[in-house]
């Protein structure tokens, strides 16, 4: 029984050769480059079998310790997973290839990392009609297209300028959209690429044509030159893309048995590809085109089935499954660092054993330092013990912290819903109005809630992201534009707990509608300005909020008499439970003070 064990133990510790071990039958990294980019076709046609190629790819990559294929064959599996909208997992993956690429270097790699996040938060944005993930997804697509144009790596470049073109027409900002399409397709006339973005171009192109509404022939004719270059690809993507936007154009031309024609390619491409966004996409260019046919019964049957997609879409927590995307790539770098400190301690051990070896001569010495080693790896390891238990405990408390401040932004989300289906059911436009603010009251808490179970400050609250998230969807909420409004958010006190930060969200809320609601009608240009910090006439550990309008201003006294409205009751109780000090200056351009003194910020950073 020793023999074997003794064996097992020299394999394990690598004293025999490897040469007594059979090698294993793996294909070579050229073989393997070449693996990616047939992958990439793949892509166009058979998203199941990219997957499976992709996976491939990565554990043979991983074994033979090919960085560059490793880092394709996150990228190729991201982009996959992507058309499944399975987005935490494919932004999981995207992040993995970027450490991979920036290791090596590699711009063009890092490049199309950025245009598949630029795509993923552009989808998810679609999906949760969220417009602040459109912008991230631009500034993902800007970043791709600057990535490569330091190459320059033309194919990057191309593909960066069409992602960055559709997330500008998605903004309504057909112009800039127009340009990027024409930019990608100059790029691949001049410096052709495979496989080829030029149908895309071609696409796009016409589908923003068509947006524009101006001439509707000229839109079919880029469609219609874009299909047979898709074909060529077995592009089944694109092939859906071009027939449901030829089905639109033609039913905006009034030719409903085209329209119809179009739809069906265009639907029976959604069903074989298997993608629920593109699917979602077709079925609704076919219920569109059987209506507008006269055809009611087979529109109604595919609008019931768009809805059920839709449904099934909507019910993904995609907001909280992408939020842990991040935690979870930060959890494998600190493993890879820990994997890191244990092989330089394996090589400090052994050093430690080699002077060891040469101290055998000096007895009484070499017993002395044992017996200290022993102490002290005895107090290490009780150390390590008590330093894991205690980082067992944090971690558990603040994911209990975490769950219940998700739990309370759901519960909020319910109520939010619940008002914004009461206020559908009135008919009074007082009553209709008292509901909405109340809704946006509940949304302003809930907004907290989420920013606290999405990090692990599980205490405190960012003012600074949560100020100007509140501010900018107010804005949007009551129908102004960022580029005709001059909106100034300055926060120099970042963090404040959270019994602190609740209260002063709401009040902050009943401010920006206040002035969102009344002070704009006669004003050319809007403009607000919203301060939180020390106050810089009365230097110390205070607080200052401000918020001014360039308004008409409100009547002197209305807010500290107490009388008005709701809203307005609602900021005086509000500044008491702050214990703050309350001052409002009447116009023109109200200008509304709290004075928070320190007792009120016990606890804060």
């Amino acid at each position: 029984m020793v023999r074997p064990v003794l064996l097992l133990a020299c394999l394990v510790s690598g004293l025999l050769p490897a040469a007594a071990l059979p090698p294993p039958t793996l294909p070579k990294q050229a073989q393997l480059r070449a693996l990616c980019k047939a992958t990439e076709f793949l892509l166009l046609s058979d998203n199941e079998r990219a997957e499976a190629q992709s996976r491939r790819i990565i554990r043979v990559a991983g074994q033979q310790q090919y960085a560059g294929e490793l880092a394709r064959g996150y990228w190729l599996l991201g982009s996959a997973l992507r058309s499944k909208s399975e987005f935490d997992s494919s932004l999981y993956y995207a992040q993995r290839a970027l450490t991979l690429f920036a290791a090596q270097h590699d711009d063009a790699g890092r490049a199309d990392v950025y245009s598949l996040m630029a795509q993923n938060y552009k989808r998810i944005g679609d999906m949760q009609r969220v417009p602040v993930l459109k912008r991230t997804a631009l500034h993902w697509a800007r970043l791709a297209r600057t990535t490569a144009a330091r190459g320059p790596h033309y194919a990057e470049q191309s593909r960066a300028y069409l992602v960055e073109g559709i997330i500008y027409r998605d903004l309504g900002r057909l112009d800039s959209a127009k340009i990027c399409y024409l930019a990608s397709m100059a790029l691949e006339q001049q410096h052709p690429s495979e496989p080829s973005s030029l149908p895309v171009g071609y696409a796009d192109y016409g589908q923003a044509i068509m947006d524009e509404g101006r001439d509707l022939r000229a839109a079919v004719g880029y469609f219609r030159r874009a299909l047979p270059l898709y074909r060529q690809q077995n592009n089944r993507n694109g092939q859906e893309h071009a027939y449901r936007n030829l089905s639109w154009a033609y039913r905006q031309q009034q030719q409903p048995t085209q329209a119809v024609a179009a739809a069906d390619s265009a639907l029976a491409l959604g069903r074989a590809i298997g993608d629920p966004h593109r699917l979602g996409n077709s079925l609704q260019a076919a219920y569109l085109a059987y209506r507008d046919a006269g055809q009611l019964h087979t529109a109604l049957r595919l609008l019931e089935e768009e809805k059920k997609v839709e449904q099934a879409i909507a019910s993904v927590d995609l907001t909280r499954a992408v939020a842990t995307v991040a935690a979870r790539y930060k959890a494998e770098q600190l493993q890879a660092r820990i994997a890191t400190l244990n092989q330089e301690n394996t090589r400090r051990r052994q050093q430690l054993w080699a002077l060891g070896a040469v101290l055998i001569g000096a007895g009484g010495l070499l017993t002395l330092t044992v017996w200290q080693y022993r102490l002290s790896r005895r107090a290490q390891v009780q150390l390590q013990a008590n330093h894991r238990q205690i980082t067992e405990q944090a971690g558990r408390l603040t994911t209990l912290m975490q769950e219940l401040h998700h739990r309370v932004k759901n519960n909020l989300a319910i109520i939010s819903g619940l008002l914004r289906l009461q206020a559908n059911r009135l008919t009074e436009a007082g009553a209709v109005q008292a509901v909405r603010e109340s809704q946006q009251r509940v949304e302003a808490m809930s907004l907290i809630h989420q920013r606290l179970y999405q990090t692990s400050e599980v205490t405190t609250v960012n003012m600074q992201h949560y100020v100007r998230d509140l501010a900018t969807s107010l804005l949007t909420a009551y129908g102004h534009q960022p580029e005709t409004f001059d909106l100034q958010v300055e926060v120099t006190q970042p963090l404040l707990p959270v019994d602190v930060a609740v209260p002063l969200g709401l009040l902050l809320n009943e401010l920006l509608t206040n002035a969102f609601k009344h002070a704009y009608a006669t004003v050319a240009r809007p403009a607000l300005r919203v301060y939180l910090g020390p106050d810089p006439q009365q230097p110390g550990p205070g607080l200052l909020l401000e918020v001014q309008d360039n308004g008409p201003g409100i009547a002197a006294g209305q807010c500290q008499s107490g009388a008005g409205s709701f809203g307005q009751r609602l900021i005086t109780s509000l500044s008491e439970q702050l214990g703050g000090e309350m001052e409002l200056r009447p116009g023109p351009g109200a200008l509304f003070r709290l004075h928070l003194f320190p007792e009120a910020l016990a606890g804060v950073p």
